[in-house]
Order: C-alpha cells, then structure tokens, then sequence
C-alpha cells in the first residue's frame, strides 16, 4: 500500500501533471505547498472543520453508507423473485441516491471552503492566485468522491450480477456513479463560482448558507412533487418530436456545461483579496446592546445576571456562529414539511379517533433538542474559550441556568403559545388548553433529558466530522421510543381528556426533577472542560512529534 502511495505520489507531481495544472492556470509548485499545509493542519488535528480532510471521518462515513446500500441492495434483490426487477430501475436507483447524498455532501463542502476561510487570513499577504488556493482549497472534494462514490455502490455493483447482469456490469456501475459524484462536484464549484463572481464579498457568507439549502429543499419538492403539482401539465411543454427532443437535450446540456466551465473560471479570480471582506462580513456603525424583557425576566427567575449571561450568550451565538448554522440550515426544509403536513391535519384534535400530526408534534421538540445540544458544544470560535478561565467558578451554575432558559423559553414555549392560539381557533379553548399544556409538558422532559448532552462550554470545541457518527444509532433508538410513546398516546392516552389531564401534572413534576438533576450535571461538565483548556493545550492543538 505505501509503494502504491508513493507510485501515485510521483505520478501527480509529475511533468505530465504539472503541465495540466499549468494549462488550467494553476501554479503547481504553490498547489502542492498549499495541499501539503492543509494536509499537515489536518494531521495535527487544527483544521477538521471539512469531512474530506478527517481520514477517520471519511473511513466512518464510508462504513455507514456502504452498509446503507448494501441493505437496500439485499432487499431489491430479494424482492426480485417476487416482482421482477429490471436492471436499468436497480441502477437508476443506486445513481439517484448517490446523486442525491453526494450533492448535499459536497454542496456543504464547498461552501465551508470557499465562503468561511478561516485559515485564508494568514495567507492573504501571499502573492498566491486565486486558481492555485482554491484548487488546494478544493482537493479534499475530490477525497470525498474517492471514499464515498466506491462506498455507496461496491455492494450494489456486484449485487446486479444476481439480478441477471454481465460480468462486466459491476465495473460501468462503478464507473458510471463515479462519473456522475465528480460531475456534481463540478457543479457545486461552479455554483460558488457565480456567488463569488456577483455577490459582494460582505454578503457572501449569507448567500452561501442560504445556497446550501437549495438542494434539500428540491428534494423535499420533488418528494412531495406529486401533490404541489398535480395540477400542472408537463408534457404540453415537451417536443412532440425525436429530433426536436434531441436538440433540446443537447441544448440543455452544451448550456449547462457552459455554466460550469464559466463558473469554475470565476474561482480564479482575485479570491485571497477578498478573503478579509468575507470573514468580517457587512461592517457599520456599532449599535447599541439593549437588554431584553425576555434576558430581564431570565435573570429573576433563573439565578440573576450570570443567567442572564448564558441566556444572552447562547442566544447571540447560535445566530452567528458558521458551523451551527452550516448543521441547521439544511433541516430547514424538512422541518417546513413537517409543519406543512401537520397543519394540514390540524382540524381534527388528537382526541379524536384519528390519527393526526398532533399526536406527534410534542416529540418533534425533543427530537429537534435532542440533535441541537451536542451541536452546540461545537463552533468556529473555539479558540477564545480562554475567556471562560476569567469567571469564577461559582458563576457557572446561573450560567447553566441560562443556557437551559434559551432552550426552554425559545424553542419550547414560544412555539406552543402560538399553538395554543391557533389550536383555540379550530378546537375550542379546552381542548387547546389540556393539549397545549399536555405538549408543553412533554418537550420539558425531553429538554430536561437531553441538555445533559452538552458536555462542556457552548462553542469551545473545534468541529468534528466524526461526532455525528456516534449519534446515528442514538438518534435511531430515540426514534424507536418515541414511535412507542405515539403508539401509547393514540392508543391509550389520548381517548380520553381526563386521562389527558391527569397525567400532565405528572410530567411537569418529572420534567422538573429531571431538569434539577441535569443542570448539576451540566455544570460539572462545563467545568471540567475548562480545566482541562487551561490545564492541556492539546484539548485545542495536538502538539508535533519530532
């Protein structure tokens, strides 16, 4: 394996390679030094942000989806001595998941490369080109694909052979989805392209995140494409003709590779000269910090001004800072399905016979909880945890008070205020309240178990694509319980309102001693952490052995 490293090594830095580099505008000699640093920065554990510069994140990710599609393919050829599955369909849907994840993957890949370049500060006095940083910017892209694209479809590649396949069909499969991953990778750099092209550099790092959310939220339409256009008549606007079909295909796609060919040629414009622009954003006259009746009421009633602190800190932070919103931004679009579709199941009450998203909507705050606390430990600005070291330890516990009003306050009771003054307009006030307060109830035990996931100060710890690995099994278990929780609540709980209203007292009460207990935990784990920034350097920075 390592004669084989060291063959590919002398293979890309060759003349053939670095004539290639040359042609496309590229200086190889800075190519190489800058992919070295970044290799070297990932090495020593300081720059972990992207997936295609953490090997062991790639390697688990590659695990997971492999076993993914390997499942499927089982399943697929298993039901084929049912009904008959054709070849094309069994491809077509290997290729469309891939073309599915890998867009998301890359899409959010590229986006923390180009438009957060933290690292780009330190080099901006370089006489660098724009073509030559980010085509090393842009190298872990193609890791990607090399682990992933082979990942997703060496199972399925070799399970076409039981479908009827040739021999030779694992080998197009293979090559086929590797062809379409480093053509969407293409494409995602050309998109990027364009925004650095004609977005003002101050206004990228919005324009980015909010185009990362493009390619979730056409899934989400085309998941649901069948009702939102059922009334619109496709085939009226297609050729009725081959010839014109094919003139119109060619069209499409000439144009298409145009786009990208011209978006890709925008990277290399002035980007270093840019980077100061893009990393301190729009800039104007400082405004005034006010407090707020809701940070005033966090200080009576939770612990006074250290409260009032984490309250503030959090809330500020989780708007600002890149890594939490680059997570967020792409549930936005599930989560507006999931409004969608309960709203529209919101004539009926859950005390009725029928099933409706009532019944479900208490869990999906615990479930948003649930994947937003471990989050929240990690942030771009984990290099100034030190500021944490200047407070006294006592302040700690109304600072962890605080961080638990933001949750509760902002994600729990606002929403259901605004669900209780709309479900009194369609189920009258004593339904709405015994629901509401039902509800509330139970995204307080969920928020009183789940905190206990922050495990140290919020945005003190530097990204790691790896995290959220371990959490796919939990988040499957979870989802596992509360499908039995909705199960006991259609069942059993909700036909009757006295049962309704006997048992929230109770889970207020279990909420309350749940959260008790958790707030102590969480503030031993906050400390802790902090002795070990001050006591360890390697918690932030793996020293070099030499």
């Amino acid at each position: 394996m390592k004669t084989f490293r060291l063959w590919l090594n002398r293979l890309l830095r060759g003349r053939a390679a670095t004539r290639l580099l040359e042609r496309l505008g590229i200086q190889p000699r800075q190519y190489w030094l800058l992919a070295d640093l970044f290799g070297e920065l990932a090495e020593r554990r300081e720059m972990l942000g992207n997936l295609g510069t953490n090997k062991s994140a790639l390697k688990m990710n590659a695990m997971i989806l492999g076993a993914m599609t390997g499942f499927m393919a089982v399943l697929l050829i298993l039901s084929n001595s049912v009904h008959a599955v054709s070849l094309w369909l069994y491809f077509a849907a290997f290729g469309g998941l891939t073309g599915v994840l890998m867009l998301g993957m890359l899409f959010s890949e590229t986006g923390n490369s180009l438009v957060n370049p933290a690292e780009g500060m330190t080099l901006v006095h370089q006489p660098i080109n724009g073509a030559t940083y980010t085509a090393a910017k842009l190298t872990h892209l193609t890791r990607i694909v090399l682990f992933l694209s082979p990942a997703l479809n060496a199972i399925p590649a070799l399970g076409g052979l039981l479908l009827g396949a040739p021999w030779y069909y694992p080998l197009l499969h293979l090559a086929a989805t590797f062809v379409l991953s480093m053509v969407i990778a293409l494409m995602c750099c050309a998109v990027f392209g364009w925004l650095i092209r004609f977005v003002p550099a101050r206004r990228l790092k919005t324009a980015g995140q909010v185009a990362e959310i493009f390619p979730w939220s056409m899934f989400m339409v085309v998941q649901n494409g069948q009702n939102l256009f059922r009334h619109v008549h496709f085939e009226r606007w297609l050729p009725s003709s081959a010839a014109a079909g094919w003139g119109w295909g060619s069209a499409i796609v000439l144009g298409s590779a145009a786009a990208v060919a011209m978006g890709l040629r925008n990277l290399s414009g002035d980007y270093l000269v840019r980077v100061s622009a893009i990393m301190h954003g729009p800039s104007g006259a400082k405004s005034k910090v006010r407090r707020s009746w809701t940070s005033d009421l966090v200080a009576r009633l939770f612990g006074g001004p250290s409260s009032r602190a984490g309250f503030e800190f959090l809330s500020r932070m989780v708007r600002r800072d890149w890594q939490l919103r680059r997570q967020l931004l792409p549930m936005l679009p599930s989560v507006g399905v999931l409004v969608a579709v309960s709203w529209r199941h919101l004539a009926a009450s859950p005390f009725e016979r029928e099933f409706t998203g009532a019944h479900v909507l208490p869990h999906f705050f615990g479930m948003f909880l649930f994947i937003l606390c471990p989050m929240i430990v990690y942030g771009s600005d984990f290099k100034g945890a030190w500021v944490f070291l200047l407070a006294p330890a006592g302040a700690f516990r109304g600072f962890t008070r605080g961080l638990y009003a933001f949750l509760w306050v902002r994600l729990i009771v606002i929403p259901h205020l605004a669900i209780l003054a709309v479900t009194i307009c369609v189920w009258g006030p004593v339904r709405a309240v015994v629901y509401t307060a039902y509800s509330l109830a139970v995204a307080s035990v969920y928020a009183g178990l789940v905190i206990r996931l922050i495990e140290g100060v919020p945005f003190s710890r530097q990204p790691q694509p790896t995290r959220q690995n371990y959490l796919l099994p939990i988040m499957f278990i979870g989802s596992v319980v509360i499908a039995i929780a909705v199960a006991v609540q259609y069942f059993l709980l909700f036909r009757s309102m006295a049962a309704v209203v006997a048992v929230t007292p109770a889970l207020a009460i279990a909420a309350w001693l749940v959260t008790r207990h958790s707030l102590r935990t969480v503030e031993t784990n906050i400390v802790y952490d902090l002795n070990l920034i001050a006591n360890d350097g390697r918690v932030m920075f793996s020293e070099v052995e030499k």
